[in-house]
């Protein structure tokens, strides 16, 4: 069974579109689906179908609706069952293709953070391809239902953004112009979209068109609302008439026109994609859940102001810190929220804390989102037992590195990458050596940064992988000591390779760089972390990826829904709707890729948990 909501409601079943009833039936569908597994109260649902002044027999109606629903859905996957005051829809093994197109919006998302173009035009495409008109297009509903609709539509239209923004990286301005001026004249207001068809115009040649587009906007702006196109906007404009050199069309690699694929045989794999069904938990959460507009009612006004605490970047932001910071950026939308981001010097943290703490204090902070345990992490917990009030969170840590173990006020999301690690050993078990000389690989061998606690997990999930695989096999770990200098780990891989190592599993931050460079040269397989700015070329084995933009939003619908576990560490692994995703290369054999997802969904199964 198919639902879709991404247009008028839709429901079919083999192919066949069932009848829903009239519209009153149909308009509670459609709130149990945009909440959908949650539970949405009686009384909710009278609010959304009935409004303001519901009949006397509005209840006993809508228990007729219920039974309705039910006896259409019979032996069909979904079910909509009683829980307390209130029903919930249970999809089973039905699709949602609101579901759906979120999944592969954050996907694209992440993309964008990795700079992969073609891999976000790829996905938003396919994002874009579910819509087939305004979401609920056909349903009545009253103004909270019909604000999460609209909350999706928001996301339609920064999927489009990230579309643009790819397309014109990729050298692609000619064929987006025709797209970007329908989209322009539907939402004239909307910056970015008129931003983005005056570079594609003037990357095309047509400069005066360009500048005609901005003068229309700033016109229309004036008139209609009497404002003015933002400094970004004025500042394209005169880089326009300058002829800026920085505005010339981009020349991409041939790398840029790769599209990764999750489908076996091309590519890069992934183990988030291969499982049918799985769910971005906190994307979705917060558009078909208890987010959008029933989660800001509950939500104590102070927790409206979202502070993230960054580290001061030296040139720009990793990966880890932009994907996380578009995610906060994105709650002004998904829960009404108000974010703002402040940084921290992580090699003199000391001298930054007490205007933090004053920002948050004066400006009525009452969420505090900071990533990983680092000296900037550490000095920004230092503030939480002197803010009792405020609740913080830490995006890949643990409470236990920052002292805060039990502290009623801090919580702290840790990725569970011994779960991407022990299918990366399982896998590594089950392949040849990548030269072909033997049917198996013997020795395997880890270059890690230091005996660390993050470390210690990591390789304990590749050794219990390795070993589920082929109980004989031989694993030695050395230290390189060192996190940048790529010299010591090219040292280090050499010198296991001599020894007869077969794979080289990096963990040392930039420095694992080096060692994967060497295994490329010498003819052996790599493992690695995305987050250390590995390419995912083919000798790459496996590469592990935490998924930021999920956790951060796991984290932010938890805490203002009071459902975040606080003074402990939550770990999100694979059983959680991969909140850990593994690449790896197309060159594995198909019954090795075969046995991983099979594993892969195992371990899911059999750990599963509601958070």
């Amino acid at each position: 069974m198919k639902f879709r909501v991404l247009g008028p409601l839709d429901v079919r079943l083999a192919g066949e579109t069932l009848a829903l009833g009239g519209g009153k039936q149909r308009a509670v569908l459609a709130v149990l689906l945009l909440r959908a597994e949650e539970v949405v109260s009686v009384q909710r649902l009278i609010d959304e179908v009935w409004g303001d002044e519901p009949p006397p027999s509005a209840a006993h109606t809508l228990e007729s609706y219920i039974s309705r629903l039910r006896q259409l859905f019979r032996e069909h996957g979904p079910r909509v069952i009683r829980k307390g005051a209130g029903y919930a829809l249970e999809l089973g093994d039905a699709t949602l293709d609101a579901r759906e197109f979120v999944s592969m919006q954050e996907q694209a998302t992440i993309a964008a953070a990795m700079d992969e173009p073609a891999e976000v035009v790829e996905l938003t495409g396919g994002a874009l391809a579910m819509w087939r008109g305004p979401a609920l297009a056909d349903v009545a509903l009253a103004s909270a239902g019909r604000a999460e609709a609209d909350r999706l539509e928001e996301l339609r239209l920064r999927t489009y953004e990230l579309r643009f923004d790819a397309e014109l990286a990729l050298g692609r301005h000619e064929p987006a112009i025709g797209e970007l001026q329908k989209l322009v004249a539907q939402n004239p207001y909307r910056e970015r979209f008129v931003a983005q068809l005056m570079l594609a115009l003037y990357r095309a040649g047509r400069h005066a068109e360009a500048l005609e587009v901005y003068e229309h906007t700033r016109r229309r702006l004036d008139a209609d609302l009497g404002l003015q196109p933002s400094a970004d906007l004025r500042q394209l404009s005169g880089q326009i008439v300058r002829q800026d050199p920085s505005l010339r069309r981009p020349t991409p690699s041939p790398s840029a026109y790769t599209r990764p694929s999750p489908v076996v045989g091309q590519r890069r794999r992934r183990v988030a994609v291969l499982a049918a069904g799985a769910v971005v938990v906190a994307a979705a959460l917060a558009l078909t859940a208890s987010g959008g507009a029933a989660v800001p009612e509950r939500v104590p006004p102070s927790w409206r102001e979202v502070a993230l605490v960054l580290p001061e970047p030296a040139d720009d932001l990793g990966i880890a810190a932009r994907v996380v910071s578009e995610a906060v950026q994105s709650s002004e939308i998904l829960y009404s929220l108000k974010p703002q981001t402040a940084y921290v010097d992580p090699e003199a943290p000391e001298e930054d804390i007490d205007a933090l703490e004053a920002r948050i204090r004066t400006g009525g902070v009452g969420l505090v989102v900071a990533l990983g345990d680092g000296r900037d992490a550490r000095a920004v917990a230092r503030l939480v037992r002197r803010m009792p009030e405020t609740r913080f969170v830490f995006i890949d840590a643990s409470l236990d590195e920052l002292s805060l173990r039990r502290v009623p006020n801090a919580a702290a999301i840790r990725f569970s990458d011994e779960d991407a690690f022990y299918l990366g050993g399982y896998l590594t078990g089950l392949v040849p050596t990548m030269d072909g000389s033997k049917r198996r690989v013997d020795t395997v061998s880890v270059v890690a940064d230091g005996p660390t606690r993050d470390n210690a997990w990591l390789i304990a999930g590749l050794k219990r992988g390795l070993r589920a695989a082929r109980p004989g096999i031989t694993l030695r770990v050395d230290y390189s000591h060192e996190l940048e200098d790529v010299t010591a780990c090219e040292n280090l891989a050499n010198r296991q390779i001599d020894a007869g190592s077969d794979v080289v599993v990096a963990l040392s931050g930039r420095c694992s760089l080096g060692a994967l460079a060497v295994a490329r040269l010498r003819g052996v397989w790599g493992v690695g972390a995305a987050e250390d700015g590995i390419a995912l070329t083919d000798d790459v084995l496996m590469a592990s990826q935490k998924e930021w933009t999920k956790a951060t939003f796991f984290a932010l619908e938890r805490l203002i829904g009071d459902r975040l576990r606080m003074g402990r560490d939550t770990v999100l692994g694979f059983e959680d709707d991969y909140m850990v995703a593994m690449w790896w290369s197309h060159r594995a054999p198909e019954r090795a890729a075969s046995a991983v997802v099979d594993r892969c969904s195992v371990m899911r199964a059999s750990r599963h948990r509601d958070l």
